[in-house]
């Protein structure tokens, strides 16, 4: 990581709570905040990695049944989406269960709450 500047997994992380909040119904968590919070460049960087992931994990498990086209191998567009919803989801609970553990410590009285980060 650099120093004054956020980190790719971070931006990573609000990128798939932005993209839950725009994309899932139900919605288990609303960041509607997320999606600004990161710059364009960044999103595109972010939505090339979620390619590149993709393709890797479709040439090494062989899930060749995905690919558009058998001979350039190249990754179905709604497999994409589907992992994107799910990695999207995961995010999103974790952050959910965190609004949901503070609320309940507010009421039971607590007053000072502390974000630690990596």
């Amino acid at each position: 990581m650099k120093e004054n500047q956020a980190s790719f997994t971070a931006m990573s992380v609000a990128y798939m709570r932005a993209y839950h909040s725009m994309h899932d119904t139900p919605k288990i968590f609303d960041d509607f905040l997320a999606y600004d919070l990161i710059p364009e460049e960044k999103r595109a960087l972010i939505e090339q990695h979620l390619i590149e992931q993709n393709v890797t994990c479709v040439r090494q498990f062989n899930y060749y049944k995905y690919a558009t086209s058998q001979s350039n191998r190249t990754i179905n567009s709604e497999l994409l989406m589907q992992e994107t919803h799910l990695y999207a989801g995961i995010f999103s609970s974790r952050a959910r269960y965190a609004e949901d553990a503070l609320e309940k410590a507010v009421k039971q009285g607590v007053k000072q709450y502390v974000i630690l980060g990596a």
